[in-house]
């Protein structure tokens, strides 16, 4: 204990302690003292403050530069894509080189472009293949709900019906395009199940429609499609339907007694007889009165309602009517049931549909009489200033030298050599 006692107060053995050094600089009464000298300030740092304006103005440039550029590659590109249009001859070729050269949304617009024309020209192949093109090309792009339905419309058309049918159902139930695309491509797909006959499908797609306020436009479209398909189908089957009940009629009829047919399958009842004997042939002009009606007793032109009889050759009308009135002799007032090939058969007349059986009141009241021509006067045989139109023309003899002077046609001829009158 007592070494160490000395030892710790033996002062050598102690760490001095260190001196505290002197803080360089002002002290604050030197500052408060010193005086600010703004030239001083300057020249020290003036060489700092230019390099960062220069760095400043360096980088204001470039990006105007970039910003420049970058307008100028925009109006350049703005530029070629409407030019690309403007020369229909060209147009297909500048839309599909655009789109190689911008491969952005509006190079995928361009290859749309490139599509529907190619679409136009029924090149249903090449504008599947744009199309697609263009929906990978345009990403988000609401015109892509449009090329989409493009897309499967052209796949119907070019016959790949299932892989259409699947492009537009995507369309129509895709929550991300817009409604009135999903709605144009349910019609497109009701029109292809009409087309089908598939009714279940047509319905499906129908009832979507109905229940979506904003798509009445497309509804009633397909209300009218309806309507159109059932006129057709009636239309189809007219024909038929007319020439089974005129068939039917005639069958019956030609089993009464007062009803007589002939070769050609025309039936006529002979309602009242007139007294003369006499028959037109088929040049002749006849007037007559009729009262036109079909089977079921609509009438479809009457002379007697017009209260006008009618002139008209033999030979100029219906083969029916042209056989009957041969038949006939004036007075007389028959009752015609004319079988459709020898009315208006398949192609009907106004009022008359196809294959339509006619049935004919028809009175025959006169021949209208034939003008006979007067037989040309022959000027080398009669003198047509005689009194008789029998009498000789007397030709004077006369020198074979000697000129005959020329008499114009419908010149006078002189009664004497003397021209005297």
């Amino acid at each position: 204990m007592a070494n160490e006692e000395s030892k710790n107060e033996n002062p050598e053995n102690q760490t001095p302690a260190e001196e505290e050094q002197p803080v360089e600089g002002l002290t604050a009464d030197q500052v408060a003292e010193s005086q600010y000298d703004a030239t001083e300030v300057w020249n020290k740092n003036k060489n700092s403050l230019f390099t960062l304006l220069g760095a400043i103005a360096l980088g204001v440039a470039a990006v105007s530069w970039f910003n420049t550029q970058e307008q100028e590659d925009e109006a350049e590109r703005s530029s070629r894509f409407i030019e690309a249009g403007m020369e229909p001859d060209a147009a297909e070729e500048r839309f599909l080189a655009f789109a190689e050269d911008y491969d952005d949304t509006l190079g995928g617009v361009a290859k749309y472009r490139a599509a529907i024309i190619q679409y136009k020209d029924k090149r249903f192949e090449d504008a599947i293949a744009s199309f697609q093109g263009a929906i990978t090309q345009m990403g988000n792009d609401p015109l892509v709900g449009r090329a989409s339905i493009a897309l499967g419309v052209s796949q119907i058309k070019a016959g790949k019906v299932d892989a259409g049918k699947g492009t537009l159902n995507g369309v129509a139930t895709n929550m991300n395009l817009l409604p009135t695309d999903r709605r144009e491509a349910r019609f497109h797909l009701a029109v292809q199940a009409m087309t089908e006959g598939d009714d279940a499908g047509y319905q499906a797609q129908k009832e979507a429609l109905a229940g979506d306020f904003n798509a009445s436009d497309y509804f009633a479209r397909l209300e009218e499609l309806d309507r159109t398909k059932n006129l057709l189908a009636v239309a189809q089957s007219l024909p038929d339907l007319n020439r089974e009940a005129g068939e039917k009629f005639l069958a019956e009829n030609k089993e009464r007694a007062e009803v007589n047919a002939t070769e050609s399958g025309l039936q006529y009842e002979i309602l009242s007889e007139g007294e003369s004997d006499e028959s037109p042939l088929a040049d002749d002009e006849v007037e007559v009165h009729y009262h036109g009606t079909l089977i079921n007793g609509e009438v479809f032109d009457s002379s007697v309602d017009r209260g006008e009889p009618s002139k008209f050759k033999v030979n100029q009308v219906i083969s029916g009517w042209t056989e009957a009135l041969q038949l006939m002799t004036v007075g007389d007032k028959w009752k015609l049931f004319i079988p459709s090939d020898l009315a208006y058969g398949e192609t009907g007349n106004n009022s008359i549909g196809p294959n339509e059986t006619l049935i004919f009141e028809v009175e025959l009241i006169g021949i209208t009489p034939k003008e006979i021509p007067e037989p040309p006067l022959d000027l080398n045989l009669t003198d047509v200033n005689s009194s008789s139109a029998e009498a000789p023309l007397i030709i004077p003899e006369s020198d074979a030298n000697v000129s005959l002077p020329v008499v114009e046609e419908n010149a006078t001829v002189p009664a004497d050599g003397n021209g005297s009158e």
